[in-house]
């Protein structure tokens, strides 16, 4: 009966509340643990989210450097192609300038320096272009209509103007020029030249027109000495062996002692010596 007084004189309102007190406080306790714990975790997790944004980040940036380097490789290969099909192509290129025959005079140059023929050439002349003697060059056939076939290595040349004309102000020192044409792979970008004669002004020195002819002359007199001294050697050596065969053949039909010399026809015709004389 005693214990049973003591239990329940301890289980009084204030012991109660002792014990309830006691309770919050482990509950508390757990709670902070319980909360720490979860704090660990959001932190390891987004540790673990920060790791895995890092890893898609660079992931990422590999694909971007692939995808660079992929149309790095493929711009180098358009490139190398069309590096390659412009080396077969023809190249159709306009000129002018002092002639090479005749230094005199300007000459406009039209050359395909490509490495496959061109066809279909259309050469424009974006400018007026007056010759000295009133002709427009700008509408020479060559400037209307097209070229239908020009081989590698062709060239194509037009008397411009006289040397000293240009600066006279009777022919332009500018020109422009625009060239299509087809080659083997279709049409060929167009091209445009630009043609400036202004750096020959003032300072150009080339020979006169007569000078040049002059020189000309001579050299084609030097050529045609050499080769009429080339030729009248020919002819004496051929005249020369014509004659040493006629010889061999009269030797062949006639007697022999017709060709032999006068010495040896008088010792073949004087009678062999006896045993009474002495020979010669």
């Amino acid at each position: 009966m005693d214990a049973l007084a003591d239990l329940l004189g301890w289980s009084n309102t204030e012991r109660t509340a002792v014990v309830i007190a006691m309770l919050a406080l482990a509950g508390i306790a757990y709670s902070a643990q319980s909360a720490s714990a979860a704090k660990k975790q959001a932190k390891s997790a987004k540790d673990q989210a920060d790791r895995a944004k890092e890893q898609v980040e660079l992931g990422k940036q590999q694909v971007d450097l692939m995808l660079r380097q992929v149309s790095q490789a493929e711009a180098v290969e358009a490139a190398a192609q069309q590096a390659r099909r412009e080396s077969l192509q023809p190249n159709v290129l306009v000129d002018i300038a002092p002639g090479i025959n005749d230094p005199g005079v300007f000459v406009l140059s039209i050359a395909n320096i490509g490495t496959s023929i061109a066809r279909n050439v259309r050469i424009k002349a974006l400018d007026e272009m007056v010759r000295s003697d009133g002709l427009k060059l700008h509408e020479l056939t060559v400037f209307t209509e097209p070229i239908s076939v020009m081989p590698p290595g062709q060239t194509r040349q037009f008397f411009y103007d006289v040397g000293f004309q240009p600066f006279q102000g009777k022919s332009p020192l500018r020109c422009r020029f625009e060239v299509d044409c087809e080659g083997p792979f279709g049409a060929v970008e167009t091209a445009h030249y630009d043609i400036d004669l202004t750096p020959y002004q003032g300072g150009w020195a080339a020979p006169t027109t007569l000078h040049s002819v002059v020189d000309q002359l001579q050299k084609a007199v030097s050529s045609l000495n050499s080769i009429g001294r080339a030729i009248h050697q020919e002819g004496s050596a051929t005249r020369t062996s014509f004659e040493c065969k006629i010889v061999q053949s009269t030797r062949m039909t006639d007697t022999f002692t017709t060709w032999l010399p006068a010495s040896e026809v008088l010792r073949t015709s004087s009678p062999a010596p006896t045993n009474d004389e002495e020979a010669p």
